[in-house]
């Protein structure tokens, strides 16, 4: 534990390694509009209700009958697909200053969860508007999820919830969106950030 709080809040950081130009805080701006999606998720949850009806409902009013709940959504929605944008910087600028090189190598990969795991939310939240084009959004995927040789047709049949989809497909994408992938998701921004500060300076690169 006392190596863990090292990492995450050492006495001496380098003076390189604090300029806004060396990262222009993508990182950090990403991990924000996170935390945004998951204050506002929290409010949203008060209206939604994972059902076509109630899924109908909630968009239909504007987000349901909470006190500026029509905000909550806009910015929900506006914070996720920044999200998405600064993480695909953020990898461009790691990708061309070499900072993914050793001792960062499985850092890198850690970071390319999180961009998975970032586009799942993003796509779990749009099926949540249950209409005919989500719907064929989750068929989709579920799709190709389930060419996954071996193990695919289970990982399908466990998405939609049965054979095909279906009203329980909106309450598996309801969970995935708001409880699995944000709690994987979380564990991994924390695990990468103590990395970064473990792992120091790349041997090459900036």
């Amino acid at each position: 534990m006392a190596g863990f709080l090292e990492h995450i809040h050492p006495p001496r950081i380098p003076p390189e390694r604090t300029r806004f130009s060396a990262t222009f805080c993508l990182g950090g701006i990403s991990f924000l509009l996170f935390l945004v999606l998951g204050a506002t998720g929290v409010v949203l949850m008060f209206s939604y209700v994972p059902t076509p009806q109630g899924a109908a409902s909630f968009f239909a009013a504007e987000a349901g009958n909470l006190p500026f709940a029509w905000f909550f959504r806009r910015l929900h929605f506006l914070a996720g697909q920044a999200m998405v944008i600064t993480l695909f910087l953020h990898l461009a600028r790691v990708l061309l200053t070499g900072a993914y090189l050793p001792p960062r190598a499985a850092n890198w990969l850690v970071g390319l969860l999180l961009l998975l795991l970032t586009l799942a939310l993003d796509l779990s939240g749009y099926v949540l508007r249950w209409d005919p084009a989500t719907q064929s959004a989750a068929t989709v995927s579920a799709g190709v999820l389930g060419a996954i040789p071996g193990v695919g047709p289970l990982f399908k049949r466990l998405l939609l919830g049965g054979p095909s989809l279906g009203e329980a497909s909106l309450l598996r994408f309801y969970v995935l969106h708001c409880l699995a992938l944000p709690a994987v998701a979380l564990v991994a921004c924390l695990y990468h950030f103590w990395r970064i500060r473990k792992d120091g300076r790349p041997t090459k690169g900036l």
